[in-house]
This record gives structure tokens, sequence and C-alpha cells, in this order.
């Protein structure tokens, strides 16, 4: 009677391969977590990227802006911390034409605001007539100084619009003054169901340059030649986005200190809405080339990830069966010492 035992030797060798493959089994399952907790951030990264809306600190350090301080000739260049602050819930996203709207809204009421001292002491004499228009069909002409409008006397560029736009109707008479000497009475009328408004009425005054005023009518013209040739082009999916990242700066330009626009004042910045709304829209235009090209380079990474864990996967499984197989000798070879023949 004997006992068949294998070499010690042997024993040993099924342990460390037994070691050998759970170690395998460990490192499979370790890269397999690995990478699914990579797909796992990812995808939560795909999932945060949005397209960033550009600043109104931004277009300032972009800018020459200067301006003058203290009546003299110091002059020193605007700062991103002229720009005032908005609290986060100082203007709640609102749909897409509504913030159009109001974005328009805001422009209007910087350009009216830089200019209206000037346009309040400047004489409303025409520069211009529109045939075809109320004031062409009524006999206004080059020169003519507006005086009434209605029954208010006008004194400025900025009174005349005031009082057009406060009184509309389909029909208003002027009281003119020719050749700095005639008195001359006309009547504008409007054919149809309209209202006689600062868009058709069809004058233009002698200002200073650029010097503008934006009546309802003007703005209302801007907002839609915006919607028209500049977000039609922003992909659809963030024009929302586009139109109250620009309501935002625009609110915040109109906030900026009266002495620091006043062009009739001693400290004035060259900065006009025009220029901010061009500059925010390439800008708004190169962030979403950014989004795109990050979101590439992220799906580029997750279909990587999705690779590693479909070869971990594999690993894995090659990794057990082979754990199986060692474990059986294993336990097989620790069987034998109990059987005799």
């Amino acid at each position: 009677m004997f006992a068949l035992r294998p070499p010690r030797s042997q024993r040993t060798i099924y342990f460390w391969f037994l070691a050998f493959t759970s170690f395998l089994v460990v490192v499979s399952l370790m890269t397999l977590l690995g990478a699914a907790s990579e797909l796992s951030s990812s995808s939560d990264e795909l999932k945060n990227l949005k397209v960033a809306g550009p600043n109104l600190e931004d277009f300032v350090k972009t800018q020459s802006i200067d301006f003058r301080l203290n009546n003299n000739n110091n002059q020193r260049r605007l700062r991103a911390a002229d720009i005032p602050k908005l609290a986060d819930d100082a203007i709640v996203p609102v749909g897409l034409d509504d913030a159009v709207n109001r974005a328009f809204q805001f422009f209007a009421e910087f350009e009216n605001k830089r200019f209206k001292p000037i346009l309040d002491v400047t004489l409303p004499v025409i520069e211009s007539v529109e045939p075809g228009s109320p004031a062409g069909l009524a006999g206004v002409k080059l020169g003519d100084i507006v005086t009434y409008l209605n029954a208010v006397k006008i004194e400025s560029v900025a009174g005349f619009y005031f009082a057009l736009n406060d009184r509309s109707a389909a029909e208003v008479t002027l009281k003119l003054l020719r050749n700095k000497r005639d008195p001359v009475l006309v009547v504008m009328r409007i054919a149809g169901k309209g209202q006689i408004n600062d868009s058709n009425i069809g004058l233009r005054f002698v200002t200073p340059p650029d010097a503008v005023y934006y009546t309802e009518q003007e703005t209302k013209r801007q907002a839609d030649q915006y919607r028209r040739e500049m977000l039609s082009v922003i992909p659809i999916d963030w024009r929302a986005d586009a139109a109250n990242n620009l309501m935002q700066n625009a609110r915040r330009l109109n906030l900026i200190a009266r002495g620091l626009i006043d062009p009739s004042g001693a400290n004035t910045a060259k900065i006009q809405s025009r220029e901010v709304l061009a500059w925010q829209h390439k800008k708004y235009l190169e962030n979403v080339d950014i989004y795109f090209s990050q979101k590439w380079k992220i799906e580029r990474r997750s279909a990587d990830y999705l690779t590693g864990m479909g070869d971990a996967v594999v690993a894995l499984v090659c990794s057990l069966f082979i754990f199986a197989i060692a474990f059986g000798l294993f336990w097989y070879q620790r069987q034998l010492p109990g059987k005799s023949a």
C-alpha cells in the first residue's frame, strides 16, 4: 500500500499558476472598470459641453478705446472694469424673439444716451426727402426747418422724433421755416390704415457725424435685419442662446456710465453698439466651431474607450477561462494525496 503524491515542486507550480491566473483576472477587471470610468467621464464631459457666450469684457480687451480724463489731454484705455456687472438673476433668459427685441432696445437706449445731448441742441434742418414718401408728397424741401409738429413746438431733432412717436397718426401737420424766413404749412398723409412714423415719413435731418437717434421703428428694423442676416447663419439649436447672450451684452453696454460715452462731454469713449453687435456675432460663430471641434475630440476619445472596454471584456473572459483551468488543476492535485493505489 502506498499513497500517490505528486512531487512537491509540481504542487508548487500548480499554486503559482493559480496565483498568476488570479492576477490576470484582477488586472483584466481593473482595466475594464478603468475603461468604463473613462467612458462615463467622457459622456459627462460631452453632456456638459456648451457653446460659450462672449463677454463684453473680451470685446473691450480687443479694442483700442481711449477716453480723456479731467478735461485735459490725458488719456487711458477703456478697461474691462469699466463694464458694469450684472447679478446672476438680473436678466432671466427669454424666448428667441423676446431676446432679440430686448437686445436692440438696450442698444437703442445706449446710442440715444450717447447722442441725446447733441441731438437735443441740433436744429431740425431737413437734409433729404424721400420721393413718394408722405413728406415728399406733401412738398417738404431740403433745407426746411421744422418748427411745429401738429401743435407741438419743435426745437431739436430729438424733440421731433419724440413728438412724432408720441402722436403717430395717419395725418400729420408740419409747420416749416423755408429759406430761414418763410413760414410754410404742409399736411402729410399715408395711404391705407397705417400711421406715419419715423420709418416711413421720408425725412432725414442734418446731424453731426455718427450722431443718430434710434426710434422705435428703427430699432425694430435693425432687430429684423439681425434676424435675417446674422441669426439665420447660427445653427438653430443655439439661436436662442445667442440671442440671450446678445441681450445680456447689450444690457451691460447700456449700463456704462454716461460720463464715459457722452460725445459732448470732456470724457468720452468711442464705443458703438454696431461694433459690439458685429463682434458678438463673429465671436459666437467662432465658439460654435470650437464646440464642434471639442465635441469631435470627445467622441473620438469615447470611441477609443469603448474599444478598450471591448478588449478588456475579451481579456477578462480569457483570464477567467484560464483561471478556471488553473483552479481545477490545483484542486485536483490537492485531492491526490487522499487516493491509494
